[in-house]
């Protein structure tokens, strides 16, 4: 199937990337109601933190299965299905009285908030090749872009004027309006005679050749470990923000607005460089400006006192930075793998979240204690991030050299 009016492609960019805002919109939307939350149910700190862990792992963990199963029975089936269990799950966010039903829930919604990121990606690689393709993924994450920067702001406007489970409430309203959007306009994108057989040898004969591949494990390395040095902030930010910088949780915004401004516009910039410039080059100018942003930032936080004017631009900076690399390696990737692209980028999310939930539970509670060891978490992962990256291109030389997005 192929998408030949520009009218019918801006619906179905707008589709892909609403299904990709649920899961930031699950992250960000709560995070300025954190201090209400510890205070009602109750919660320590520590618990907080736990409903983000437990999220991503549930995220990580089913969001394997999302993929693989999308390959046998259909793209459509799997994102609509899943839809509707957050849905529920976002109710019983709401509906909690205690931190531990709380963590129930969360765990439950990360474990259906994934697909339609996971699918909806490999959804757009069936329909688009080539340079349509990046245009298309550049084009969903330009608006991606635009939850968290929505998310914090309507979360804090939500905690400051009504409880905080009316933040849940929104959730599972989004989803549910999001599963009947997808049910009446998603086209089915993987044919019959293309689906894998849904078993257990063959499932694990298909992960293990992924997840085993060294191209699969290097490309799936490269933007799992570069955004740990953006969502450490995001995941710490009561601490960043409000700890650090001293500022409210009204004020969400002045990190947020920079930052997912950043992505944008690399998104932007990723969508006009389709068939004009190589992956390779655009990757390579990625990490550049990621670096200069870590070393900026880990000499601002090393000599200067903690200011919203010079701690924040930065992390956007670096985001515009990261934003470049994402779209290139996440197509290598998938390209990598045409047979089995659900289970590809399914093991890839998982990959990614897997990092996240390592971040909220390990490297946030040490990056908290002050902006430099903040700026010290984001240095560390550019450099590693970067260090995969060329051996990638020193093990691929020919394909590097001669291909262009």
């Amino acid at each position: 199937m192929r998408y030949q009016s520009a009218r019918e492609r801006l619906k179905f960019t707008w589709l892909m990337a609403a299904l990709t805002m649920l899961g930031p919109f699950s992250i960000d939307t709560y995070l300025p109601a954190f201090p209400a939350m510890q205070a009602a149910l109750p919660a320590t700190e520590v618990q907080m933190q736990l409903t983000l862990t437990v999220y991503f792992i549930g995220f990580a963990v089913v969001s394997l299965f999302h993929g693989a199963i999308s390959d046998s029975i259909g793209r459509k089936p799997v994102i609509v299905g899943t839809l509707c269990v957050h849905a529920a799950a976002s109710v019983g966010c709401a509906l909690s009285g205690t931190i531990e039903s709380l963590l129930l829930f969360r765990g439950l919604q990360g474990c259906f908030a994934g697909a339609g990121f996971v699918v909806g990606r490999a959804v757009v690689r069936d329909i688009f090749a080539g340079d349509e393709a990046q245009r298309q993924l550049s084009r969903i994450q330009m608006l991606f872009g635009l939850a968290p920067i929505v998310a914090p702001i309507l979360g804090g406007w939500m905690v400051a004027h009504m409880a905080w489970p009316s933040i849940f409430w929104f959730l599972g309203a989004f989803a549910a309006m999001l599963a009947a959007w997808s049910a009446l306009s998603l086209p089915e994108s993987h044919p019959v005679e293309r689906r894998l057989p849904l078993a257990i040898k063959p499932l694990t004969r298909t992960y293990s050749r992924i997840f085993f591949n060294k191209t699969f494990q290097t490309l799936a390395a490269i933007p799992s470990i570069n955004f740990i040095g953006f969502f450490a902030y995001i995941a710490g930010a009561p601490a960043f923000l409000i700890g650090h910088l001293s500022l409210t949780t009204k004020d969400f915004a002045v990190f947020f607005i920079p930052s997912i401004a950043g992505i944008t516009l690399a998104a932007y910039c990723s969508g006009r460089f389709a068939g004009r410039v190589s992956h390779a080059r655009q990757m390579n100018a990625g990490f550049a400006i990621m670096g200069v942003a870590a070393v900026v930032n880990l000499l601002v936080s090393a000599f200067l006192p903690p200011r919203v004017i010079w701690n924040i631009p930065p992390i956007a900076l670096y985001a515009f930075g990261m934003a470049l690399v994402t779209p290139c390696v996440s197509l290598k990737l998938l390209d990598a793998f045409s047979t089995a692209r659900g289970t590809a980028s399914a093991l890839q999310s998982s990959a990614q979240v897997a990092m996240m939930a390592v971040t909220t539970a390990f490297i946030v509670p040490f990056a908290q204690v002050s902006v430099l060891r903040f700026s010290i978490v984001m240095l560390a992962s550019v450099a590693v991030g970067a260090a995969i990256w060329k051996l990638y291109q020193i093990g691929h030389p020919a394909q590097e050299s001669n291909e262009v997005a």
